[in-house]
């Protein structure tokens, strides 16, 4: 498997670090990794892709992977991430075919119900919006304990791993997979220090957020996206859909193609091959 290209992309509110599997080909695909992922989260999708004229670039989100990270007293707004991707967008002459996994799949599609034009397609993985969206009647008490949290929060690493394989162990506890699908996302994560290896992820990404959006908003920006659109996910449904709104927050979206496919929610990593041939059989329709 050939390496990937390291890129930057350069914005006014920081460096954001890529990586670039099939510099050159014609088709563009931006590909978007999940909460508390990486770019690498796609290493064993994107060769997949690239053998059929695809050049995918994979984004480390902010606060995460080689990115750089929110200023000093800044939060992680959810939002804030549709500024980011639309730095990038535009620096990468689109239209462009969006590949989004979970969180960035719910940042997609904000920004392309605003910017359709921008879009070629879209695949989302594992995603139908945020989670969990605004609960009436829990905003004061959401901001107290968000306040609450900031305010003991501090960036100091307390753990280090003395090599990748127990960081590697670690991850697995929260996203079971064989250790060789995993490494590459593990490894992109961490950063040596004397000390050993701590995760390169902002430690404000587990902070709660200051406020949420309501369901009403959420199946707004699904039901206005209008790229072709489809959507993979995990059967059963994983712990990342299976919420009472997913119905109706599939029908806003009414996806061009709906797929359920035998897996976990990091299936584009655990079953890479075969969510590359839907996504294929997609894209070149």
């Amino acid at each position: 498997m050939s390496e990937p290209k390291s890129i930057t992309f350069k914005t006014r509110y920081g460096n954001i670090a890529a990586l670039r599997w099939g510099d050159g080909n014609t088709q563009k695909v931006l590909a978007l990794h999940g909460w508390l992922d990486n770019a690498a989260s796609f290493w064993h999708l994107a060769p997949l892709l690239t053998k059929h004229d695809m050049e995918i670039t994979a984004i480390d989100f902010p606060g995460h992977g080689h990115s750089d990270h929110r200023a000093p007293g800044h939060i992680y707004g959810f939002t804030d991430y549709v500024v980011d991707l639309q730095a990038v967008m535009l620096q990468m002459n689109p239209p462009l075919t969006l590949l989004c996994h979970s969180m960035g799949a719910a940042i997609a599609a904000m920004y392309g119900s605003a910017f359709p034009e921008q879009i070629h397609k879209m695949v989302m993985l594992e995603n139908l919006g945020p989670i969990p969206p605004y609960q009436p009647g829990q905003a004061v008490s959401g901001l107290r304990e968000a306040l609450k949290l900031w305010d003991k929060h501090t960036l100091e690493h307390k753990r280090f791993y003395p090599d990748i394989e127990q960081a590697i162990q670690a991850r697995q506890t929260a996203t079971p997979m064989d250790s060789n699908l995993i490494r590459p996302l593990v490894t992109r994560g961490l950063n040596k220090t004397a000390r050993g290896y701590h995760w390169r992820t902002d430690k404000r990404l587990k902070l709660r957020s200051f406020f949420r959006m309501s369901e009403e908003n959420i199946c707004e920006f699904l039901k206005e996206l209008s790229p072709p659109t489809q959507l993979i996910i995990g059967q059963p449904k994983t712990y990342a859909l299976d919420y009472p709104m997913f119905d109706s927050r599939l029908k806003a979206l009414n996806p061009a193609e709906f797929i359920e496919v035998p897996g976990d929610h990091h299936l584009h990593m655990s079953d890479a091959q075969t969510v590359a041939d839907h996504i294929l059989n997609f894209l070149v329709k």
